[in-house]
């Protein structure tokens, strides 16, 4: 039964009831109801819609970047006779193709995802409010409630629920101080759900549109750990070494971490890592790393120029 066909039956059981000696009318519940219903379809599908559209976007780029990457290789393949810095041009192409992909796959794994578990909630809630006006699991309006609240789901290990709300913080408030954070705590529910990829989606998505929070160092480790959990070492050094640079804004604590993990995983004989033999490995990380320190390259640019 829908959600209009309840409605109807409920203004018609209020018509009776109200004339019915001795009870009470439900005209006032069934109006909140059918507004809170109308409320929450508008607002499901201005966010359907968007999501829709950036699924498109990033299976059109994946497309369009696998493309390239089959004939960038077939032109390595075929050129193995040439030398000189044709070849370094043409590899040094291909590594950054890969990269690009698989740093598409890894966003469009995550968006995917959130379009499947957003339509999923807006089925659930509608559900709730069909069967009752009081819905035990409505979202905060308060927005301390709502981090809270978000923070709570988040330490029970109620990774879905804790996502959910993590995500309504990003959509209400997208220019908060703590918007980086909320989109870390994404990718975190992620990976308490060894959903690796789309944990790697969410940290990379940080590392392009948050560049200058202190939250990236947290998404560049993770993002090693989420690699290496996938056996690619050679992307997960990339994110380890990248919290050692000089102009990173990573945390002592930070970069003695990153560096036991490096210890580890240069030392693996298998068990961890299934990237040794693979020479195009680590591309993904190398493309990330570029784009997670645009501040340095730009302050040493700047300083040679004073000079």
């Amino acid at each position: 039964m829908n959600t209009r066909s309840l409605l109807n039956q409920a203004g018609c059981a209020a018509i009776i009831i109200a004339f019915a000696p001795g009870c009470l009318t439900l005209k006032p519940q069934h109006d909140e109801l059918a507004a809170k219903v109308a409320k929450l379809e508008a607002q499901t599908d201005d966010r359907s819609a968007k999501l829709d559209e950036e699924i498109e976007n990033a299976e059109k780029t994946l497309a369009e970047l696998k493309e390239k990457l089959a004939e960038a290789e077939k032109l390595l393949r075929g050129s193995q006779a040439g030398i000189g810095v044709r070849m370094d041009d043409v590899e040094l192409q291909f590594m950054e193709l890969r990269g690009a992909a698989d740093n598409a796959e890894y966003v469009a794994s995550a968006t995917n995802l959130a379009l499947q578990e957003l339509r999923g909630d807006v089925d659930g809630r509608l559900t709730a409010l069909e069967t009752k006006l009081d819905e035990a699991t409505s979202i905060p309006e308060n927005k301390g409630e709502l981090w809270g609240e978000a923070e709570r789901l988040l330490k029970k290990r109620e990774y879905k629920q804790a996502r959910r709300l993590f995500r309504t913080y990003v959509s209400r408030y997208p220019g908060d101080d703590k918007l980086a954070q909320a989109m870390f705590k994404v990718g975190l529910t992620f990976y308490g759900e060894r959903d690796y990829k789309s944990a790697l989606g969410e940290y990379y998505r940080i590392i392009q549109e948050q560049p200058e929070s202190p939250v990236v160092a947290d998404a560049l480790y993770y993002s090693g750990l989420g690699f290496a959990k996938l056996g690619q070492c050679k992307n997960a050094i990339a994110y380890f070494k990248a919290l050692q640079q000089p102009k990173s804004n990573a945390t002592d604590q930070h970069k003695t971490q990153a560096q036991g993990q490096i210890d580890i995983l240069e030392k693996d004989s298998g068990d961890i890592c299934y990237d040794k033999e693979d020479s195009g490995a680590g591309a993904a990380g190398k493309q990330a790393i570029d784009k997670a320190t645009p501040a340095a390259k730009t302050t040493k640019s700047t300083r040679s120029r004073r000079k």
